[in-house]
């Protein structure tokens, strides 16, 4: 198993006007939809209660060929057009379970 996990900030653009509340509901609703896609375990987008980063993008995969699919998968193409305005200084990590 693969533990994908990614941490990101709002943009600029999202504080100045407050719109925290609202964009971290707009990123949850966009990562249901990438629920379903072979090999993905689970997938959540919450809040970070620590540390220099506002979210934690969390997911788990059956190996590492099903993260690989995913990276290019329409559905995860289509998130991430979603999401390009709001979040910014993306951190990665994958292991290995």
């Amino acid at each position: 198993m693969i533990r994908h996990i990614l941490f990101w900030n709002y943009t600029k653009e999202v504080k100045e006007n407050h719109l925290e509340k609202e964009t971290l509901q707009k990123l949850k609703d966009s990562v249901k939809t990438l629920e379903g896609i072979e090999g993905l375990l689970c997938i959540e987008m919450e809040e970070n209660l620590t540390s220099d980063y506002d979210l934690v993008f969390y997911s788990e995969f059956e190996n590492l060929e099903a993260l690989k699919n995913f990276q290019t998968h329409p559905l995860h193409e289509a998130h991430k057009k979603r999401c390009m305005n709001l979040v910014c200084k993306r951190l990665c990590g994958d292991i290995e379970r």
